[in-house]
């Protein structure tokens, strides 16, 4: 073999590896970025409620809203599971008394058969509690319906939605008291598969190495017999 063909054997070999290894350590970050993100929600679950106003449109927030809602511009997200069975996540837009529109969390609903018609949830009435949260992460748009209402979406992209509404939209959801259980958000947001899957890009990389360095051993005896 020359000693090209062998560098360049070489080179593949460990960026390969190297790549794999990179999507084990992306995938710890998002295991530590879960773990973050639940603990906050927890922490924001036990403080007090206050007024929503301009001070404390933030994330994590636990607040107290009151506003008119905008009932027929409904959001129904699709694609979200829950103890294995495919549902929806409903979302339904509230003008507040602050002057600006912030989705409400409606809660998830099952949708096993999807050629039935869609079926918005009741809305809430009297002021609103709950904790403000950054919206889900973006998805792929495939095929969402840009002209029914209530729409069925893959991904919440508040700019494209903020047109919809007459005042500005927030980057920001609503997710009322008791629309998610810490156990059924801890499985949406398992830190624990991000930490298995780092262990299987790790374990894959290291087996590429071990591969690279039996098969190196092997070609080095039969060029260099002794």
């Amino acid at each position: 073999m020359s000693k090209a063909r062998w560098w360049g054997y070489t080179f593949l070999a460990f960026a390969v590896a190297a790549g794999l290894a990179s999507l084990g350590a992306w995938q710890l970050q998002r295991a530590e970025f879960k773990s973050d993100l639940l603990a906050r929600v927890a922490s924001a679950e036990t403080a007090p409620a206050v007024q929503l106003d301009r001070a404390n449109m933030q994330a994590f927030r636990k607040v107290l809203v009151n506003g008119t809602w905008v009932s027929d511009r409904l959001l129904a997200l699709d694609n979200q599971l829950q103890r294995g069975q495919p549902g929806i996540r409903w979302y339904a837009p509230l003008n507040t008394t602050k002057g600006a529109t912030i989705l409400v969390d409606l809660g998830w609903q099952p949708r096993p058969d999807r050629s039935v018609a869609l079926a918005p949830p009741p809305l809430p009435s009297g002021e609103l509690r709950g904790v403000l949260l950054p919206p889900p992460g973006a998805g792929m748009a495939l095929g969402d319906d840009g002209q029914e209402w209530p729409r069925l979406v893959t991904r919440l992209d508040l700019a494209a939605l903020e047109p919809s509404f007459d005042t500005p939209l927030l980057n920001l959801v609503l997710e009322l008291e008791g629309t998610q259980t810490p156990s059924v958000r801890a499985e949406l947001l398992p830190p624990e598969r991000h930490r298995g899957y780092a262990v299987q890009w790790f374990g894959l990389s290291i087996t590429v190495l071990i591969i690279y360095g039996v098969l190196a051993w092997r070609a080095r005896r039969k060029t260099f017999p002794q």
